[in-house]
């Protein structure tokens, strides 16, 4: 995530503004168009909105076009609590995040001068740490500390930490429900998730239950929003922080976030599951090699899963791609 992003974020205005007063259907509506209207930024006025924002960082992460445009979103939508709510699901699918320090300055905390950062990569707040610094060629936090500031979650050496912490999970264990985030990346996945294909919002529903029961996921609730527009056939499926999942209807998701860079990526990865019952190491090297291409993307993630017959792939576009592969060692 760049710093122009992470500005963004320590402002913050999402904190201040009730979205539960905001019907389901208009947020869903407001991050399509959002995704929508960003496949026709350009990179010069991406780049001109990053410079407005002022470099604040000596390592700047190669975000590619997509996360490009990001930039360009974050500087014409940072005055709008609802939109910053929805450019937030665009980049991360989620409303917090890790900040990385191996060593720490007070700025961090604002989302300045920080030495990796990201999303969730499996939960674990110290290991996805070590990934992301490694990403930016950076060791891993020695003697870390966990705790949680402003909706993030940082990591940085317990000697250096402000006096004012509480520190969470200070072994270094899952910080946030891994279920929750495999149920937050499976909605956004292109290859067969809930950005897979075209469902009405009756068939969403079946299939983001399904997904409940096979996380486990209990308590959680299913809001729909229909609206009845001749290009809304298609539905639109998150997954909420406070235990909701929201369908709404919205247009084809190859329509929403179709992108000629990544289209054959996704096609590629669509054959591979379809075809052969593949280890997460044989589906891993398939996504590395696919993904060669690409300017930048978040590191992939094997997450270890030997209930599963096959290994599965979720593949999330936003500010950038992240990608997690879940199964067994050996294939069934």
């Amino acid at each position: 995530m760049t710093d122009a992003m992470k500005q963004l974020k320590a402002a913050d205005p999402v904190r201040r503004v009730d979205l539960g007063a905001v019907e389901p259907a208009a947020f869903a509506a407001l991050r399509e168009e959002i995704t929508m209207t960003g496949t026709e930024l350009d990179d010069a006025s991406a780049a001109r909105a990053a410079d407005e924002a002022g470099p604040t960082r000596t390592r700047r992460r190669r975000i590619g076009r997509r996360g490009a445009i990001a930039v360009g979103l974050a500087a014409v939508l940072a005055g709008g609590g609802v939109a910053y709510a929805a450019i937030q699901a665009f980049v991360a699918q989620d409303t917090a995040g890790l900040t990385c320090m191996a060593t720490w300055n007070d700025s961090a905390l604002e989302g300045q001068h920080i030495d990796a950062g990201g999303p969730w990569l499996t939960g674990d707040a110290v290991a996805d740490c070590t990934t992301l610094l490694a990403e930016e060629g950076l060791p891993p936090v020695e003697n870390p500390v966990v705790f949680e500031h402003d909706g993030w979650v940082f990591v940085t050496p317990a000697d250096q930490a402000p006096d004012w912490i509480e520190p969470i999970d200070t072994d270094g264990g899952p910080a946030v429900d891994k279920k929750v985030i495999e149920l937050q990346q499976s909605v956004g996945d292109r290859v067969d998730g809930g950005n897979g294909t075209c469902r009405t919002v009756d068939e969403a529903v079946v299939w983001a239950q399904s997904e409940l029961d096979r996380l486990g996921l209990e308590g959680w609730t299913i809001e729909t929003a229909v609206v009845d527009e001749p290009d809304r056939t298609c539905s639109d499926v998150s997954a909420e922080a406070t235990g909701k999942v929201v369908v709404a209807s919205a247009v084809d998701p190859d329509q929403t976030y179709g992108v000629p860079e990544l289209d054959p990526i996704v096609a590629a990865l669509r054959d591979a599951v379809a075809e052969e019952c593949l280890t997460t190491e044989q589906l891993g090297a398939i996504v590395d090699e696919e993904l060669g291409s690409l300017e930048h993307h978040w590191p992939t993630t094997t997450v270890r899963d030997d209930a599963a017959e096959c290994a599965r792939v979720d593949f999330v576009v936003g500010g950038s791609v992240q990608v997690t592969v879940y199964g067994p060692v050996a294939a069934g």
